[in-house]
């Protein structure tokens, strides 16, 4: 049985107008031509973190020992804005896996980044600035403490070419304590 020519017509009407709004430039929808967004200098000095990267991670909080444990970190350049990573340890004696993501948003102008791990259904979301002459980046942001309340978190890491110091704090109580530090070093380099 043959579909009607009413419908068939129909259909060609919807398919010409479906190419004909696809054919169409942002610019005559917008009313001004829109360039593509480039990366900045913000985004091509995190790219460098690009790579593979080694070393250990120290818990500083009380009643747990602060014995350094092997770590390990793929970095991966992701659209020329951000930076993907890939971290694994061995975190109070199971294996620990996270993921983040960190970026500059050219509207905030502001560093961005995102966090999630394999211990926790949290979804870490933070912001932070750079200091170019110190090397310093420091990243802010609300998460839960083990107890389950909501408390700021803070990290500062410094950076040369081949390594990294990330330090991590915690604030309760107006008070501010100092968590966790994480040494990499890129591997391959001496």
């Amino acid at each position: 049985m043959r579909p009607p020519k009413f419908l068939i017509a129909g259909l060609a009407v919807v398919t010409v107008a479906a190419a004909s709004v696809a054919a169409v430039r942002p610019a005559a929808i917008f009313g001004q031509e829109m360039e593509m967004p480039m990366p900045g200098k913000e985004h091509k000095m995190l790219m460098k973190s690009a790579g593979e990267w080694t070393g250990t991670i120290t818990m500083h909080m009380e009643g747990m020992p602060n014995t350094p444990n092997k770590a390990s970190e793929t970095v991966e350049a992701f659209g020329g804005f951000w930076t993907m990573s890939h971290f694994k340890c061995d975190f109070m004696g199971m294996p620990y896996e996270g993921r983040g993501s960190v970026g500059y948003d050219q509207i905030k102008q502001k560093y961005v980044g995102t966090w999630q791990d394999n211990m926790s259904s949290f979804l870490s979301v933070m912001e932070g600035e750079y200091d170019e002459k110190a090397g310093k980046m420091v990243m802010e942001w609300e998460a839960p403490t083990m107890t389950g309340e909501m408390a700021p978190h803070r990290s500062v890491m410094t950076h040369d070419e081949n390594s990294y110091k990330m330090e991590f704090f915690l604030e309760q109580g107006g008070e501010e304590t100092h968590t966790m530090t994480i040494e990499m070093t890129r591997k391959g380099a001496q």
